[in-house]
């Protein structure tokens, strides 16, 4: 049985909120991939912000594996992880993986709420829209379930959680 549950999706969407929600219900420890990587970049003296791209994703990508033998967490993924093979591949092996989605709308709201500095991927002539449409193939094609957020706003964490057991069940 995987002993983990990794949210993936796009920035704004709501990962983090959902995911300590989530380790908060399971007794499990909430891992903020982001906070990790902001610890990383700081151990080389760096502001994870001024990263390059490549930069970034590679620290992102030892992140994820440096949890490969880690049980019982609600791993909050960056919206980039996805770019990672490497990265996604360990996730698969130990997580449950969902992707939460929403409309280009709301989650384009929340992003702009948050303030965020730098969007990996958000390269010259790259828009918002483009950036999600082709991170949404990526989603799609890891995930072990998908959820719409607007769809269940107020039940998001106990549909997650009704899944999750299920597959328990199931031994996934």
């Amino acid at each position: 049985m995987k002993r983990n549950i990794s949210l993936i999706g796009m920035a704004g969407v709501g990962k983090s909120f959902t995911s300590k929600v989530l380790a908060d219900e399971l007794n499990y420890e909430y891992i903020s991939v982001d906070e990790l990587i902001t610890k990383e970049a700081a151990k080389i003296n760096v502001d994870k912000n001024l990263l390059s791209d490549t930069a970034f994703m590679e620290l992102e990508e030892a992140v994820i594996v440096s949890l490969e033998n880690k049980s019982n967490m609600v791993i909050d993924t960056g919206g980039s992880v996805v770019y990672s093979l490497k990265a996604m591949q360990v996730l698969d092996r130990i997580s449950f993986i969902i992707y939460l989605h929403d409309s280009l709308e709301n989650i384009k709201k929340r992003f702009d709420a948050r303030g965020e500095p730098h969007l990996i991927g958000m390269t010259e002539g790259m828009t918002f829209a483009k950036l999600l449409a082709q991170r949404e193939k990526l989603y799609d094609t890891y995930a072990h379930l998908q959820i719409g957020v607007s769809q269940h706003k107020e039940g998001l964490a106990s549909k997650i959680l009704s899944e999750y057991k299920k597959l328990e069940q199931q031994k996934f």
